[in-house]
């Protein structure tokens, strides 16, 4: 579902119903299928721009980890110069050059959003993220460097191969930082970083809203059976995001399976490897997965690991309070009370020496446990503790002596996660549900339990049903509309085949039959009075909460 073609597919419908709001994707074209149309219209683009001509950046259907990805200022050179990609399917993309820089490298956001449900839809992001750097300082693509993917590409699975990759443990250094510490740089340059914020949260609302409807699709055909409940699942995301020279989030794509690793390969010498630990990466995805693990339990679970945690600190707590006296005594103390114990070798040492000797040793590795103890929750506050709204990491003065507890008690009930919807963005999200309510047209029509798409037959049925044939609709055209849209879909998306309708090629048949149907002055009023007649004909409306 967060393929790049079907991503792309989403966001472009939607951007022809909502054009101002679904404005923070770049242009796509889906190659070879829609090379003329690519050439077409990087021919009038281009026309516009005299200074600069605009460069388009393709990537390989289903690749990954920046394998494959070339830039290209000509259309035309798709072919002419990759003749060896022919037969491969490829995304096509306007590439964005006025990027926000920080010390002259060009870095993208990943964000981590977990997919909480689908009925009810609810979802949440993570407060903390990562920022991938490019490894080249940056300068705007031209024939001189259009190969530089170290300049041009900011996937960590590219530039961490490069020589000028910097592995630092400073959160404001090296070529993978922390979100925060980004957020941090852009308030030092003077921007607005929770301004920033509230815009990538707004992306991510869109972009689910937009990609949602394919998803119960896809799970609707593989998993869920007819009257019973699905199963409980959830998911995590990784969005890609790049900030414009004004700060305007661009989404470049979504990840199914975002890497949750927390090490990080280092070259110890010339073509030897090993993986360490990645400090940053622990910081952004224990938390994550802590928290996302406790999100989807049920409450009792929950409760219960919560209850064990909380044991976990107040145990530490004691370790602390405990022998006051110890954590007082002096190191020479302990010195001289190990020295007597190396010296005490003589036959005539009393029984009462040794004991003490025992209990001096006792005490140290007592200390030496307090100072782990410290150590494990400085860790667990730091953790636990989120960036704020601002991005502003706190320091945390409480004392961990403490004995009510509260500061550590907050801290557990603290988490990274911040609910996007149904709060606070429902009543901004629900007026793009139109492809949900489509897919649930799809979903009725299938027919056939858990069946790949939707066949001849169950189309011919669905448009009988509607009464289209009182608007106009003939069976001869509905089978060569039928057949018109199955196979321009198997050839533009290889993953589908078969003489079926997916779910894509469905909404296209919307489209044109609410065109001939249901004429207005904007794509979204033809299809909402399309979708309202087909609902009211199949006993589909829904009560409006």
């Amino acid at each position: 579902v967060c393929s790049k073609m079907t991503l792309s597919r989403c966001l472009d419908i939607m951007r022809d119903l909502y054009p101002e709001d679904y404005d923070f994707y770049p242009c796509t074209w889906y190659l070879p299928a829609q090379y003329e149309d690519f050439c077409k219209e990087a021919e009038v683009k281009n026309a516009k721009k005299r200074k600069f001509k605009q460069t388009y950046i393709v990537k390989p259907y289903g690749g990954s980890s920046g394998e494959g990805i070339f830039l290209l200022k000509e259309p035309k050179n798709y072919i002419s110069s990759y003749p060896s990609k022919r037969g491969t399917c490829h995304v096509a993309q306007e590439y964005v050059s006025n990027v926000y820089l920080i010390d002259d490298f060009k870095f993208d956001f990943r964000i981590y959003v977990v997919l909480k449900s689908l009925e009810p839809l609810e979802f949440h992001i993570c407060k903390e993220g990562l920022a991938r750097f490019s490894t080249v300082p940056y300068k705007r693509p031209t024939k001189k460097n259009i190969h530089e993917s170290f300049m041009h590409l900011t996937n960590y699975s590219l530039n961490k191969r490069s020589k000028d990759f910097c592995h630092s443990e400073e959160e404001d250094e090296g070529s993978k930082r922390t979100l925060s510490s980004v957020m941090r740089r852009i308030d030092m340059d003077g921007k607005d970083s929770r301004e920033v914020w509230e815009n990538i949260e707004l992306v991510v609302c869109k972009t689910i809203m937009a990609i949602v409807p394919e998803v119960k699709v896809a799970v609707h055909k593989t998993i869920i059976t007819p009257g019973k409940t699905g199963p409980s699942f959830f998911q995590i995301l990784g969005f890609d995001i790049l900030l414009m020279d004004d700060l305007k989030p661009i989404l470049l794509e979504v990840n199914s399976s975002p890497s949750l690793s927390m090490d990080s390969e280092e070259e110890v010498s010339p073509g030897v490897t090993k993986y360490v630990r990645s400090p940053k990466d622990e910081e952004v995805k224990f938390p994550l997965v802590r928290d996302t693990i406790l999100l989807v339990l049920s409450p009792n679970k929950r409760k219960h690991c919560e209850k064990k945690r909380r044991k976990r600190l107040m145990h530490l707590k004691k370790l602390m309070s405990c022998n006051e006296s110890v954590l007082s005594r002096t190191s020479s103390d302990v010195t001289t009370c190990v020295q007597m114990y190396e010296d005490g070798g003589e036959e005539n040492v009393e029984d009462e020496e040794d004991e003490e000797v025992n209990q001096q040793m006792s005490e140290l590795h007592l200390h030496m446990d307090l100072d782990c103890a410290t150590n494990e929750m400085e860790e667990e506050k730091f953790e636990t503790v989120p960036p704020d709204s601002d991005h502003k990491l706190q320091t945390q003065e409480g004392d961990l002596h403490n004995p009510d507890g509260d500061h550590e008690e907050a801290l557990l009930e603290e988490s990274c996660l911040k609910q996007l919807y149904p709060d606070p963005y429902q009543e901004e999200c629900d007026q793009f549900h139109i492809l949900g309510r489509v897919a649930k047209l799809y979903m009725n029509s299938l027919g056939v339990r858990k069946s790949a798409g939707m066949s001849s037959s169950s189309f011919r049925t669905f448009i009988r049903k509607c009464e289209f044939g009182k608007k106009g609709l003939t069976s001869a055209s509905v089978d060569i509309m039928y057949l018109d849209l199955q196979r321009r879909w198997d050839n533009m998306n290889p993953d589908l085949s078969g003489l079926t309708l997916s779910f894509q090629a469905f909404l296209d048949a919307c489209f044109e039959i609410s065109k001939i149907c249901f004429p207005a002055a904007t794509k979204l009023e033809m299809l909402e009075n399309f979708v309202g007649h087909c609902e009211s004909h199949l006993c589909l409306r829904e009560n409006e909460d």
